[in-house]
């Protein structure tokens, strides 16, 4: 075994960070709004919510108290075994699980998940469900607390320097304006978007369809199984990807629409939501407090 060795100055940042870290109140790491399932549900709607909620693990409860876990690995060795799965989902769940506190010492939970097969643990309040600390909110909060992506103190100035870059999602899902309708609908009602980007061979953004767009044919057959070439929205409000993102920002306070498409060209790069941006303001609050923290 090779053994390495390190000066006081070297050594003392990782060891004051690694305090820090393991000393944050387990209540600022964990996930509210946690997706659970109840015991006496049919085993098939479990397996549907981790499908859609793209979750490797369910929490099960029983009147409100965790009775249990309902997991990836779970759900793949009983269908591996079976053709299907009649019954309940308190017939499949994990009852053996380990669980904190939401006052427990969030050391103890980083040596558990960092120790232990566990990815995720369920995190109680008076006995109740309250939240979920996973592998991936070690790594996103140790992430924006101790080593921040932006180098430079947060100020307000700075804030107003975002461009609509800075909180443009990448990777869209697009159709063109011979899709049809109905491949519309499936899109919108199971990828949990509300609008999409209708665009040309070439990317060059031709329009919008959206689920007000839809509404509007789904008392009319013939119209439903038409093309999105009938019912986009054509006069669509974009912006450049050096816009600030002030202005996204204003335009969507004071439109009705919940995103903008973001072209260069007029070839769609883009999108940015409603969400987009508070998830970005929000980890410029985050910043704001880390660096505030260490002062």
């Amino acid at each position: 075994m090779r053994r390495t060795t390190s000066t006081a100055a070297e050594t003392a940042r990782p060891s004051s960070d690694r305090a820090r870290f393991r000393s944050l109140p387990t209540r600022d790491v964990m996930q509210y709004g946690v997706v659970s399932i109840d015991m006496g549900e049919p085993v098939c709607k479990a397996i549907q919510l981790l499908l859609d909620k793209h979750i490797s693990g369910l929490p099960v409860t029983n009147q409100g108290r965790l009775a249990g876990i309902l997991s990836e690995k779970d759900v793949l060795k009983l269908l591996y075994e079976q053709e299907y799965l009649p019954g309940l989902v308190g017939d499949y769940m994990s009852r053996d699980i380990v669980t904190f506190d939401i006052e427990s010492p969030f050391s103890d939970i980083y040596d558990c998940l960092t120790a232990s097969v566990y990815r995720r643990v369920p995190i109680l309040h008076q006995g109740r469900l309250a939240g979920m600390i996973t592998r991936a909110d070690l790594i996103r909060v140790y992430r924006e607390r101790l080593h921040p992506p932006e180098s430079v103190p947060v100020t307000p100035r700075l804030r107003k320097e975002f461009l609509a870059q800075d909180a443009m999602v990448h990777g869209l899902l697009t159709v063109r304006k011979e899709t049809p309708l109905t491949e519309v609908m499936d899109i919108l009602s199971t990828r949990h978007v509300t609008g999409l980007p209708v665009v040309d061979d070439a990317m060059r953004l031709e329009g919008m369809i959206t689920e007000k767009d839809i509404i509007r044919c789904l008392d009319d057959r013939e119209a439903c199984l038409s093309t999105v070439r009938d019912h986009m929205t054509v006069d669509v409000v974009a912006f450049e990807p050096t816009a600030p993102l002030g202005d996204v920002c204003a335009c969507l306070i004071r439109r009705n629409f919940r995103r903008v498409p973001i072209v260069r060209d007029g070839r769609l790069l883009g999108i940015v939501a409603r969400a987009d941006i508070i998830r970005k303001m929000s980890q410029v609050f985050k910043l704001a407090g880390a660096n505030a923290d260490c002062n």
